[in-house]
């Protein structure tokens, strides 16, 4: 059997577009750290897939006006197994205010199946947090 081969073109891939491209290439188990391991407000913690879809991604998209937000990617490293990237995360609030966050995500690909087994997710918490507390 080919061991899976990461490359720069198939992560964009990933993330062009909607996330149903993204999402199809995570493993449900995941280990998904958002910030830190500590869970708090700003909705730091460690997910699975299916916990960082209903705790995080649901409730944050229902704060937005159109219940998304598109995201964009500024840079793409790829060594061996693991993708780095640096993006933007823009919408409107449901409040009016914009949202404009900068994130940084460390993907670790399985080379047995090509799925995201790991994600290390950075981004302005202290935004996350004032868009729960005025939206």
């Amino acid at each position: 059997m080919t061991k899976f081969t990461l490359t720069q073109d198939h992560v964009a891939s990933l993330l062009e577009g909607d996330w149903s491209a993204f999402f199809g290439v995570i493993d449900p188990n995941v280990r998904w750290v958002m910030a830190s391991e500590k869970q708090d407000s700003g909705k730091t913690g460690i997910y699975n897939l299916a916990s960082w879809v209903e705790e995080v991604r649901k409730p944050f998209a229902a704060k937005m006006k159109d219940g998304e937000y598109k995201m964009s990617i500024r840079s793409l490293h790829v060594v061996g197994n693991k993708a780095i990237v640096e993006g933007d995360g823009v919408a409107v609030q449901m409040n009016g205010k914009p949202y404009n966050n900068h994130y940084a995500w460390f993907f670790t690909f399985s080379e047995d199946t090509g799925r995201i087994i790991e994600i290390h997710e950075y981004l302005d918490t202290a935004l996350v947090n004032e868009v729960y507390a005025t939206n």
